[in-house]
């Protein structure tokens, strides 16, 4: 587990760096690496708080290299990287206070497919919204507002009531 935290941490401070010195950035780019190893070191002596100062850094960093017009992937890897770090950050987080009988491999195969399947979903479709740009009338817009709306108070519901 902690070696796909790892894996995740430096695909995103990589990517988000890589992307800042190709288009001439480098004062930004060794930024961006120092926080990197500044989270990677957090993660080892398990400082909680460079988690989410890590992610809400990469993210910014992420945003800020869009609005400057970088490369869109290499944001776009950056974030998920630092997205699937802190997630994993925060599990492993949790479950160092499981008890015995949690049976925390069985926990963390789940966490792991999981994180998986939601990163697969969210590369495709952001990938997917990159390079097809589509143009919706405004009843359909809305009607997908609503249906998303519906998703989320649906998914809040199932998470209150403790089903899975």
């Amino acid at each position: 587990m902690k070696f796909v935290q790892y894996v995740a941490l430096v695909v995103g401070a990589g990517s988000l760096a890589r992307s800042y010195f190709a288009d001439g950035h480098a004062a930004s780019a060794y930024w961006i690496l120092g926080l990197g190893v500044l989270w990677l070191v957090g993660e080892i002596r398990r400082w909680r708080w460079t988690a989410a100062f890590g992610f809400l850094s990469f993210v910014a960093a992420a945003g800020y290299g869009l609005w400057i017009g970088l490369s869109a992937l290499w944001m776009l890897a950056g974030a998920v990287g630092a997205l699937v770090t802190w997630d994993l950050s925060d599990f492993l987080n949790r479950v160092k206070e499981a008890a015995p009988e949690d049976e925390v491999p069985g926990l963390t195969r789940r966490h792991l497919i999981r994180i998986a399947i939601v990163t697969g979903i969210g590369l495709v479709s952001s990938l997917f919204g990159m390079f097809f740009h589509l143009q919706f009338s405004f009843e359909w817009t809305a009607f997908l507002a609503i249906l998303s709306a519906l998703g989320v108070a649906y998914l809040v519901g199932r998470i209150r009531r403790g089903e899975r």
